[in-house]
């Protein structure tokens, strides 16, 4: 008996090991980067052994089970060698499986190589594409017009400020546009993304491109099977498995995609749209398309917004050398072809459903430039660039009017523009090398020079009359840990305003003759912060002047050109913000705005006549402008972006302000006139 449980034991410590061997939680972790996920695996794997060794009655199961354990631990090692050691090889999988469609990979950082272009992809954390230098924790959760489509939306051949999408940007720079292109999708897959993701971005149109390259062919629902869900988590898998499921171009008849044209007759009755026989496959796919549009239609009409299709013509439609190939090389006769059906046929669909048709055929054909690479089949710049034009011309001719302009060449937070008297100058502040710094710019913002070069955020800057110094906020202010500093505008000469050590400020203004300034004060006494109050402080005696108690909390305040008031914001008892104005003269204070919403950032104009300023009145920051002498208000932008800190030009004919539009943002220009 004894010898029997001895033997017992032994052989239970051999399959511990075996399987531990087998299922090593240490490659388990290799590959998952959890050790609970590996522990948990290697556990149940010894546990289930355990029970069917235990149990006379499953031999043929243990069997199986250690055959299985087997082939297991095969591809568990191979995955983990491949990855480790072979990492040069590796086919990046960039998208996320789910129900029905796919989409982008959050916080994706990849290179696309290819002998036409070299490409930097990146996306949020939404899987939305970005610009490289774009902080991919930034997210939008509502957007004015949204493109769903394909490869051609995606535009993963062209730098991402090179989209029809971002130029689109550069033209409607108060619209937040979203891309939502992705490689592969078709009609049915466009439009489960949409009920599923798109409509909670609330888009007021929703452009839906089409392509005659491939989107009126396999109209079929997709279903992700076994080798599917395996090619997405298995390195080695998609290595093994990628050729088989996916073409490459150099192994085509022509070197490159050339769909949907084929060079047998029976794939071009079953998928090309332009053949003019059609097999009961096309005929299917046809209709399945019409079914689908239909279904996008109304859900987009039911969320609100408005459809509009975006129709992309063929490399074949806008050039003879291309469709000479085809028809040659595929012995295809010309007669067997109507090049305008896919056109013809989308139109009559759009107008069945009401839906706006822009049609990229004639403007791609009398393009006097290519508008698609050599090879590969999608659009180079110039064609993104046509796209953005097209579009443009659509919108324009609906009456769309656009006052403002982007200024700002990079997307990295700048904010607080403020002119210099001359005008000829704007100060403003930018997020670079991991903090806020001051940079001093011609008026266009084309020629930046970075004035602050350290670890520590500058912020707020405000330049002197004769434009030789500049005040601003130092310091950190998550912690209520700021100062108010005066410097050269060269960046030299540091001095402290608020030089008490328990004595904190920030938001300075220079008053117009340039010998005083005015900012929000606050202390840290007895292990708390005071609320802020308004200082105005002489810089030929040093005296300070409280105008304002710590009651509530002031901030910001400017001087009228005149120097005779004063203007602030405050909270009142109500917790909100109103502008306030206090006389120099007779001390008495006046609450300008009066109303049940914050208002922030007051300007004035040089002529001392007209405020701007930003107000939450929805549920995000617009820009108003109040007349100061009738009191009358006037509600310069109404975004679902962030437009805040206004500054008047010297002539008060246009503001330059800061906003945030979704994934975009910077210095914008908008003419008052």
């Amino acid at each position: 008996m004894k010898e029997n449980r001895e033997i017992k034991i032994h052989k239970r410590l051999f399959l511990t090991v075996g399987i531990l061997l087998l299922i090593n939680p240490v490659i388990i972790y290799l590959i998952s980067s959890s050790i609970w996920v590996s522990l948990t695996i290697s556990i149940s794997a010894i546990l289930v052994t355990a029970f069917i060794n235990e149990s006379q009655r499953f031999n043929v199961l243990s069997t199986i089970w250690l055959n299985f354990m087997f082939v297991l631990s095969f591809f568990l090692h191979a995955e983990v060698i491949f990855s480790y050691k072979f990492s040069d090889y590796i086919i990046e999988d960039l998208y996320s499986i789910k129900q029905n469609y796919y989409f982008n990979k959050p916080y994706l950082n990849k290179t696309f190589q290819d002998k036409e272009f070299l490409v930097k992809y990146k996306t949020n954390a939404q899987g939305f594409r970005i610009g490289e230098e774009d902080d991919p924790d930034t997210r939008v959760e509502l957007c004015d017009w949204l493109f769903i489509g394909d490869s051609y939306t995606q535009g993963a051949q062209v730098e991402y400020e090179e989209l029809f999408t971002s130029k689109l940007f550069n033209d409607y720079s108060n619209k937040i546009i979203v891309n939502a292109g992705i490689s592969g999708l078709g009609i049915i897959d466009e439009y489960y993304y949409y009920i599923n993701e798109g409509k909670n971005l609330k888009a007021d149109k929703v452009f839906l491109q089409i392509c005659n390259f491939n989107d009126f062919m396999k109209v079929e629902k997709r279903t992700s099977g076994f080798s599917d869900y395996l090619m997405h988590y298995s390195n080695f898998a998609r290595f093994i498995l990628y050729d088989f499921k996916y073409a490459n171009p150099a192994a085509l008849p022509l070197g490159r995609w050339t769909e949907p044209f084929y060079p047998d007759q029976k794939s071009n009755r079953d998928f090309n749209i332009f053949y003019k026989e059609q097999s009961d496959k096309k005929l299917k796919d046809l209709e399945n398309f019409r079914f689908y549009l239909n279904k996008f239609a109304k859900a987009v009409k039911d969320n609100g917004a408005e459809l509009v299709i975006l129709q992309i013509p063929t490399k074949e439609q806008v050039s003879y050398k291309y469709l000479n190939e085809v028809l040659s090389d595929f012995d295809i006769d010309i007669d067997d072809l109507d090049m305008q059906f896919p056109n013809k046929w989308l139109s009559t669909l759009s107008k069945e459903n009401k839906i706006v048709h822009i049609d990229l055929l004639d403007d791609f054909a009398n393009s006097e430039i290519p508008l698609f690479f050599d090879f590969d089949e999608h659009l180079n710049i110039a064609g993104h660039q046509q796209i953005a034009t097209s579009i443009s011309k659509h919108i324009n001719n609906k009456n769309h009017k656009v006052r403002s302009t982007v200024l700002s060449k990079l997307n990295v937070g700048d904010r607080y523009p403020v002119y210099t008297t001359s005008g000829h100058s704007i100060f403003f502040q930018s997020w670079r090398d991991g903090n806020m710094e001051l940079f001093l710019s011609d008026s266009n913002l084309k020629e930046n020079r970075r004035i602050t070069w350290n670890k520590t955020d500058e912020l707020h800057p405000w330049p002197s009359p004769n434009g030789e110094e500049v005040v601003f906020t130092e310091g950190d202010q998550s912690l209520n840990n700021t100062k108010v500093v005066i410097m050269n505008s060269d960046g030299s000469n540091r001095k402290y305003l608020t030089d008490d050590p328990s004595t904190y400020g920030a938001i300075p203004s220079y008053n117009y003759r340039g010998d005083k300034i005015a900012y929000a004060a606050w202390h840290h006494l007895d292990g708390k912060y005071t609320n802020p109050y308004i200082v105005v402080q002489n810089l030929l005696n040093n005296e300070k002047t409280i105008i304002t108690s710590d009651e509530f909390e002031n901030w910001r305040p400017i001087f009228s050109p005149d120097e005779t008031k004063l203007y602030y914001i405050a909270k009142d008892k109500n917790n909100q913000f109103d502008i306030y104005q206090y006389s120099f003269e007779n001390k008495t204070i006046t609450n300008l705005t009066k109303s049940d919403y914050d208002e922030w950032d007051p300007c004035i104009s040089r002529d001392g006549t007209k405020m701007v300023y930003a107000a939450r009145k929805k549920d995000n920051w617009d820009l108003f402008l109040l007349d100061l002498q009738s009191g009358k208000k006037a509600q310069l932008t109404d975004s679902k972006g962030n437009e805040w800190d206004p500054n008047f030009s010297p002539t008060g004919d246009s503001i330059n302000y800061a906003a945030t539009y979704g994934l975009r943002n910077g210095i914008f220009k908008m003419s008052l006139n």
